[in-house]
């Protein structure tokens, strides 16, 4: 009687093992899946990160942009007072004169369209209020490249001397 009862368990555990056998290649494959979505979300991550990565790169680029104009600016007081270094919103290269405001002004610009893209929205602009005796410098660029990113970004260093 134990033995016959033994021969059941062997049966039953062989014939569970042949039903068995297809669910374990539908468990594979869920596992595949659910792998591959689960890769896919990682690869999405890392191309956000790139563009993000990018984007706050050209933020301190241009924070160092104006400041580096801002430091021109201070380096000359005597000129600066004299309101000098004044730039209307410029998106070009320019060409160094005989003035050293000309000169300053040609490698600013060179730095932003190095820096920032040759396109028409990298760009640089500096103003001046007499009363105050303070300059605004601005640097512009296109940052669409961000996820939320705006198309327009600027930073906007004063200076008072």
């Amino acid at each position: 009687m134990m033995l016959n009862k033994l021969n059941n368990i062997k049966l039953n555990v062989k014939s569970g093992l042949k039903r068995q056998a297809g669910v374990s290649l539908i468990e594979v494959l869920i596992a595949v899946l659910v792998l591959s979505v689960g890769l896919l979300g990682i690869a999405g991550l890392q191309t956000a990160n790139l563009r993000n990565t990018q984007s706050a790169h050209q933020r301190t680029v241009a924070v160092l942009l104006a400041a580096s104009m801002a430091e021109r600016i201070r380096a000359n007081p005597t000129a600066a007072i004299a309101g000098v270094f004044v730039l209307p919103k410029n998106c070009k290269a320019l060409s160094a004169g005989g003035s050293i405001q000309s000169v300053e002004h040609a490698n600013w610009m060179t730095e932003i369209r190095t820096n920032l893209g040759t396109a028409d929205t990298s760009c640089g602009e500096v103003t001046y209020v007499p009363a105050t005796r303070t300059y605004t410098v601005n640097v512009f660029w296109d940052d669409s490249r961000a996820i939320g990113g705006l198309a327009d970004m600027s930073i906007t260093h004063v200076v008072r001397i």
